[in-house]
């Protein structure tokens, strides 16, 4: 029986555990075009409730198998690092994608409480809709902030891509409901276009959809990063077993793409053909041409002194925007 998008994963385990690791330097994978930018990472959560079948949370050796930790120290940590950041570049938050502890928790909300008595920028990445429990804080720091923005992370619009690949999620659609109120709000926010899935969900149809429907949604930047697969281990073994039940006739091309090795980066390559990257590129650009809608995220540059962002929209409930 197919999971319904959305719902819980049943075999996730929470684990309550301080660390200083909640708020720390950057290190872990990013795309390219985030690194250097935001180099600040909150994270109130070790793993992921998700499991997407390309995630890298399948070898990440510090939880065991479908278990996740919840950081209970978050906000003390945030506190007193916040103090001695000394840099004014905006902190990357993530989090939101597990829901069911961060709705008992609180910790991402308590923690933009903390930005905001900073005014601290923010860019948040997620594949979530419980971002909107928290657009009046949101709201209420874009005005004090440099910059605030809400990245919402895409493979497709293809809800069968969804079921196949990252089943635990809420709907597209919705990602895209909750990216429309975040911009009404008055908030910068776009898509992560990762991954994108080698002939899979980058065809021209697949393309053009996301971006048309992105732009009816007040998308200000779709930045794309194709699958990495790692050469070998846990990672590897999930994405081709899962292509081996769905799409069978593209193992070959796989094993062409990502190419097996006994060692490799940790976070794996991206597709191994550079005339594939290059067709991928130039379509993608041309899209986002077609649509104006640039390939990058939003530069962050200080805010002139004494100018504040006008308060937009009003916050609305997760539920008016959840399928039934």
């Amino acid at each position: 029986m197919k999971p319904i998008l959305g719902t819980e994963n049943p075999q996730i385990k929470y684990v309550r555990y301080e660390t200083p690791s909640a708020f720390r330097k950057a290190g872990a994978f990013l795309p390219r075009k985030i690194m250097g930018i935001y180099n600040y990472r909150l994270s109130p959560y070790m793993g992921c409730a998700k499991r997407c079948q390309y995630c890298f949370e399948y070898h990440n050796e510090f939880i065991n198998s479908n278990e996740v930790k919840i950081k209970t120290n978050t906000v003390s940590i945030l506190k007193k690092g916040i103090e001695n950041m000394g840099e004014s570049n905006p902190i990357l938050l993530d989090g939101y994608d597990c829901e069911v502890a961060e709705q008992k928790e609180r910790l991402i909300r308590d923690s933009l409480e903390v930005m905001i008595k900073h005014g601290q920028s923010v860019l948040i990445q997620t594949k979530s809709g419980l971002v909107l429990r928290d657009l009046d804080l949101l709201e209420e720091l874009n005005a004090l902030a440099d910059f605030v923005s809400v990245s919402f992370s895409l493979t497709s619009l293809d809800k069968e891509h969804a079921r196949i690949f990252e089943p635990y999620t809420c709907t597209p659609e919705n990602r895209l409901k909750a990216m429309r109120a975040v911009s009404d709000a008055g908030i910068s926010t776009g898509i992560i276009l990762m991954p994108v899935i080698p002939h899979i969900s980058d065809t021209d149809e697949c393309l053009d959809t996301l971006f048309s429907k992105a732009s009816e949604c007040g998308c200000q930047y779709i930045v794309p990063e194709p699958l990495r697969i790692r050469s070998t281990g846990n990672q590897r073994e999930m994405c081709f077993n899962t292509l081996r039940q769905h799409f069978p006739h593209l193992i070959g091309r796989y094993k062409k793409l990502y190419p097996a090795s006994p060692s490799g980066p940790k976070f794996g390559s991206g597709p191994q053909d550079p005339n594939y990257l290059q067709s991928l590129s130039k379509r993608i650009h041309s899209f986002a041409k077609n649509y104006g809608i640039p390939v990058e995220f939003p530069r962050f540059t200080k805010r002139e002194p004494g100018r504040a962002r006008a308060m937009a929209g009003r916050q609305r409930t997760l539920d008016s925007f959840m399928e039934p």
